[in-house]
């Protein structure tokens, strides 16, 4: 009876351990719960570029990816200015204006992780249904937030 009892221990312990282990293999890091901001560094094409990425439950919950207007007659940020169709993109030739190809790279990192697509050397990605815009700083930006949530 004692030999019964140590084998179900055993078998106890190690079914347990292994519960333990697989429960923190979500196969994306776990980051720690809070809104974490961060800023380009320059303005680039009269813009500059901020995310800000809320982590919940350990896990990306929600990204803003948006830019400031170094042009003071600009006094809205780019997601509004583009809503309102002064932007322009649509006029220009494009298939979605910033704000829409922003919604759509916002949804993509959310649901597959900011790691999870290629960025080409003029800053663009395939990856991301219905956005041709550059996300090659959205990609640094969001990196930058997530390291300030590491756990």
């Amino acid at each position: 009876m004692k030999k019964w009892m140590r084998v179900l221990m055993l078998f106890a312990l190690c079914a347990g351990l292994l519960t333990a282990a697989l429960a923190g293999c979500s196969g994306r890091p776990a980051y720690k719960d809070g809104i974490y901001q961060a800023e380009a560094e320059e303005f680039h094409n009269g813009w500059k570029e901020t995310v800000e990425i809320t982590v919940k439950d350990g896990q990306i919950d929600k990204i803003s990816w948006d830019a400031i207007s170094d042009n003071p007659d600009i006094p809205i940020n780019k997601k509004q200015y583009s809503k309102s169709g002064l932007y322009g993109m649509l006029a220009g030739g494009a298939q979605n204006e910033w704000c829409d190809q922003a919604k759509a790279a916002e949804d993509y990192i959310v649901q597959y992780g900011v790691d999870s697509f290629d960025i080409d050397k003029e800053g663009h990605t395939d990856a991301i249904s219905g956005c041709t815009v550059t996300v090659d700083t959205l990609a640094l930006l969001a990196q930058d937030c997530l390291r300030q949530a590491r756990r």
